[in-house]
């Protein structure tokens, strides 16, 4: 199986500043979990590489690593907001996993979409984090994150349960969508699932 080393610093190379300056907080709250034995680097997450339609998965991994001191370079106040979120000493708490999905996204487009550059979120629509925010064929990433659960969880964000159709489904169906992946990350057991849904 192919491993993709990928320093999170380098993130600030690969996107623009606003994108990565929020998310890289969360991404080391939430990545090396609680335990002492889950906080050696490089954190590697299983990744399983889905084509739109049919057709076997494909595995790699991706193995995380940083220097705090080359992001505190970048941004002097991330390990401080590391630590709130850490500690939940903040309004975002509840944000944490969420956003380091995003953050974790925004490594996986810089390495397995190389030149691919993100020039938004979106708010109250799919996709998440956005190449093109013409409203008519936005192109971009739909990105999740679980904190357990393993391929089963994220399985369920793709193909849905009773009652829900699932993201494939419902980005499949969006007129206004015209290129979309999903990103899907769960911490324990370190997996991800990326999936190009459209076109």
């Amino acid at each position: 199986m192919v491993e993709r080393p990928y320093s999170l610093e380098q993130l600030y190379r690969d996107q623009d500043f606003d994108w990565v300056v929020d998310a890289v907080p969360a991404v080391l709250a939430w990545v090396p979990g609680a335990t002492k034995r889950r906080r050696e680097q490089p954190f590697v997450f299983d990744i399983d590489h889905r084509p739109t339609t049919g057709g076997a998965a494909t595995h790699e991994r991706l193995a995380l690593s940083w220097s705090v001191d080359a992001l505190t370079a970048q941004d002097p106040t991330v390990e401080q907001r590391a630590a709130r979120l850490r500690a939940g000493r903040t309004a975002h708490r509840e944000h944490v996993t969420e956003v380091a999905a995003y953050g974790l996204a925004l490594a996986a487009i810089s390495v397995f979409m190389p030149g691919r550059r993100v020039v938004g979120y979106e708010k109250g629509a799919a996709p998440d984090i956005l190449f093109d925010a013409a409203p008519t064929a936005r192109r971009g990433v739909e990105a999740a994150g679980r904190s357990r659960g393993g391929r089963s969880a994220l399985n369920r964000i793709v193909a849905g349960s009773p009652g829900d159709p699932g993201k494939r489904a419902r980005l499949s169906a969006d007129p206004d969508i015209a290129e979309v992946h999903l990103s899907l990350w769960c911490n324990a057991p370190r997996l991800s699932m990326l999936c190009k849904v459209k076109p």
